[in-house]
């Protein structure tokens, strides 16, 4: 499939050339006195047109991941899929093929990834990554103690917050904006993996660029609170949430979790 969509490409771009080139030659045969660098109509060189070439096989490649992403994530998470990776993975060289005068095997590509994140590959992975994330945004290890309460368990996480211009409102400082993001992706997908939806639907609405908040101001979804201070986020878990998200954590994340002892 793939590779039909480029020679197409490669024909739109021949046939744009011999288009030009007519209309070149005509100008030059109906006016003839003028200097050619007086002339309207001009070809593009070789080396553009391998640029465009290049560029789009570039960007049909990247599309190919983009849609692994998408169709390997399992409802409701995110899957991180790395480009350069999965073209070494796949033994796809780009410029190394069109140099060879071939096509690029993006069709190899898909196939490759479709053998490795298709079945449950993609789900296994997205779940970890989501782990990943929340280990690392908690600051979790097995010597941490997570504090518990008669009504929740609590984890609190490092957020930076800045003031907002002319507003008596907060906002996530700029350095703090990834790890935050990281963290309530993470949140997400494991809300939608233990069947808890409308929590994670609503930590998927929480943008952090745009999340404006007072401080010790309180944002509440199904079972769970978000508590806000000028430098945490205080996360608290219903119990049962919370003993699902151990669950989860136990599953997924054992191998990050022994990396951040």
């Amino acid at each position: 499939m793939y590779k039909e969509i480029i020679e197409q490409f490669i024909a739109a771009q021949k046939a744009a050339h011999a288009s030009y080139a007519a209309a070149a030659a005509f100008e030059r045969e109906t006016v003839a006195a003028v200097p050619d660098h007086y002339l309207s109509v001009g070809l593009r060189s070789e080396y553009s047109t391998e640029r465009e070439l290049e560029k789009f096989c570039r960007s049909v490649a990247g599309g190919v991941v983009n849609r692994a992403r998408r169709e390997f994530a399992p409802q409701g998470a995110r899957l991180d899929i790395a480009h350069e990776d999965e073209y070494k993975r796949a033994g796809l060289d780009i410029d190394a093929a069109l140099r060879a005068g071939r096509i690029p095997d993006i069709d190899g590509l898909w196939a490759s990834m479709a053998r490795r994140y298709g079945g449950h590959g993609g789900a296994e992975l997205a779940y970890q990554q989501a782990a990943q994330r929340i280990i690392s945004g908690f600051g979790l290890n097995r010597k941490r103690e997570v504090q518990r309460t008669a009504a929740a368990v609590v984890l609190r996480k490092h957020v930076i917050s800045e003031a907002v211009h002319r507003r008596s409102t907060r906002q996530v400082g700029y350095y703090s904006r990834e790890s935050t993001a990281n963290s309530l992706s993470g949140l997400a997908t494991f809300a939608a993996k233990a069947g808890h939806h409308l929590l994670a639907g609503g930590l998927n609405q929480v943008n952090v660029h745009d999340v404006q908040y007072n401080y010790r101001e309180k944002h509440s979804y199904p079972g769970l609170d978000i508590v806000f201070f000028k430098e945490a986020w205080e996360f608290r878990f219903s119990h049962q949430v919370a003993d699902d998200l151990m669950l989860f954590l136990g599953e997924y994340g054992e191998a990050f979790m022994q990396e951040a002892a």
